[in-house]
């Protein structure tokens, strides 16, 4: 099972609910400069599987650890977040290293997330309906 990482109450890695994905209910706080991405995303990446689409994240940024982001990392103040069950928290050292610095790796994550779900949304067009009787 994968564990999110909590330094104090700053939360980052993948967010465990038993609630279902989407609804916002859950307070906390993440590092200034962090990353949430959405629940369908992580979903999607996992072919509709939660759990597997948090080990596809972990994986995915499995590089970004070690990273020197320089001081292009700011390490301001936790922020107050609601947040949904089934959402992964990307460092901001993830967040630098998806887009070689914190601005240029918000809008490459905001970039990818549409491109996936757009994505996501074609091939469940595809799909047949269900099987009748």
């Amino acid at each position: 099972m994968l564990v999110a990482e909590k330094t104090g109450n700053i939360h980052t890695g993948p967010i465990h609910s038993p609630v279902a994905g989407r609804t916002d209910h859950l307070n906390m706080h993440v590092p200034s400069g962090a990353y949430v991405i959405p629940a369908d995303i992580v979903s999607a990446l996992g072919e509709g599987n939660t759990m597997a689409g948090f080990r596809a994240v972990k994986m995915m940024f499995d590089k970004a650890q070690g990273f020197n982001a320089g001081g292009d990392v700011d390490a301001g103040e936790p922020v107050p977040i609601i947040a949904a069950g089934g959402e992964y928290v990307l460092s901001p050292q993830e967040v630098s290293w998806a887009g070689g610095g914190m601005d240029a790796g918000h809008r490459a994550l905001d970039t990818w997330v549409k491109e996936t779900r757009a994505e996501l949304i074609n091939t469940l067009k595809k799909l047949p309906g269900p099987k009748k009787d």
